[in-house]
């Protein structure tokens, strides 16, 4: 595999729609990830492979030989002013890999992994993977209220050009798949690896937390008899932060403050927070959630304001495959390049693919840990031992799992 060739595909598709800002604009199900399958579909055929487009809106890129193949692949949307290695890294590997090695190697680009147009990502694979309904999808909305649902319509619309993949269970024929994303945060290359072999993806926990007090004159309310509900609030927040620097698997934030009555001339008589929680442990989640509200509640008491929680929504933490793990484990010890275990706190398309079949879920070292935004980027080494581990991880795997099934 060409890294130089990577590298120019990556930019490739980071220059389809520009963000004044920066970095690229594709939202799920929109235009831009449109045109950025469109110059997928293209690679595919070049590769030799049969690009179609199932009813979800996911790309396919289909070997010629008939029965089982390994499929590798990510996807092509971003976030609002994204980075060019997000979805991208693993999309163009996916494809060179599949050219290089021929037989029975496909890929699979999942739509609309991103989640701020609607709100919940990873809907081209969930719904592959049956965790989504059309039912599902009606009730997502946009911000300007188109649903999920037909925002999906109007992406297959804008692809009249890719034939429609008839399986009505693709996933039966793939017997196993391989994800590759460049690394979330900053640690591998800390550690002195190159490659991250994702052993769980975390669960997210996320909550509204609403603070009642009483409002009154930033001037005339006195200290002491003040109800202030911000107050309480930032006691909570800081009591969040403390919890989740304990846990040795959980994360916690707080992303939301919403105070009314909004003056800088009244005190705060209502506060709503935003808490997502996420952990590869669940009872360690659940603990780390129990004791927040626990001593979210005293404070409140303590400072005479009320208090009250609505989850929502969960999820269970996804555990991948340990015989992929050891595999993936094995083919970096053979092909020389540093790897060590590592856990996933954002979502992927793989963590729902490997409730069909094995899967494995790989990060390639990022050079400073910037993530969803324009400064994401990677050496050049980390790119060369990515595409290295790829394509022989994918050999692997056929020689693992391949057969017919």
């Amino acid at each position: 595999m060409n890294p130089e060739r990577v590298r120019e595909r990556i930019e490739e598709l980071f220059a389809l729609a520009p963000d004044p800002r920066g970095g690229a604009t594709r939202l799920a199900y929109s235009p831009e990830e449109a045109r950025a399958m469109r110059l997928v579909a293209g690679w595919l055929e070049e590769a030799g492979l049969h690009a179609r487009l199932d009813r979800f809106g996911n790309l396919w890129g289909l070997p010629a030989t008939a029965g089982w193949f390994v499929t590798s692949g990510s996807h092509v949307d971003t976030v609002p002013n994204g980075g060019r290695l997000d979805g991208a890294l693993g999309t163009v590997l996916a494809v060179e890999a599949a050219g290089e090695l021929g037989g029975r190697f496909g890929v699979l680009v999942c739509a609309g992994e991103e989640a701020p147009r609607f709100g919940a990502g990873t809907l081209g694979s969930r719904q592959l993977a049956g965790r989504l309904g059309e039912a599902g999808l009606a009730r997502m909305r946009d911000a300007g209220g188109i649903s999920a649902l037909a925002a999906r319509e109007e992406f297959l619309d804008l692809l009249p050009d890719i034939p429609r993949l008839e399986e009505p269970d693709p996933l039966s024929r793939v017997a196993a798949h391989l994800e590759v994303h460049v690394e979330q945060r900053r640690g591998l290359r800390e550690e002195g690896a190159s490659v991250g072999i994702v052993t769980a993806v975390a669960g997210p926990a996320r909550y509204r937390l609403r603070f009642t007090g009483e409002s009154g004159h930033s001037g005339e309310a006195r200290m002491h008899e003040r109800r202030d509900a911000l107050c309480a609030a930032a006691e909570v927040i800081l009591l969040t932060e403390s919890l989740a620097r304990k846990a040795a698997a959980t994360v916690a934030t707080v992303g939301t403050v919403a105070a009314e009555p909004g003056s800088i001339t009244a005190v705060p008589g209502r506060v709503e927070l935003g808490l997502d929680v996420r952990g590869a442990d669940l009872g360690e989640r659940e603990e780390l959630v129990r004791l927040l509200l626990e001593r979210g509640r005293e404070v409140c008491a303590r400072r005479g304001v009320g208090f009250t929680h609505r989850c929502l929504s969960r999820s269970e933490p996804v555990a991948l495959d340990e015989g992929v793990v050891e595999l993936a484990e094995r083919v970096a010890r053979a092909e020389g390049i540093p790897a060590r275990r590592c856990i996933s706190y954002a979502g992927h398309d793989a963590q729902h693919l490997a409730g069909c079949l094995p899967t494995a879920l790989l990060f390639a070292a990022s050079s400073n840990g910037v993530s969803h935004a324009p400064g994401e980027e990677m050496e050049k080494g980390d790119l060369e031992d990515a595409c290295r581990m790829a394509a022989a991880l994918l050999q692997a795997l056929e020689s693992e799992y391949g057969g017919e099934k």
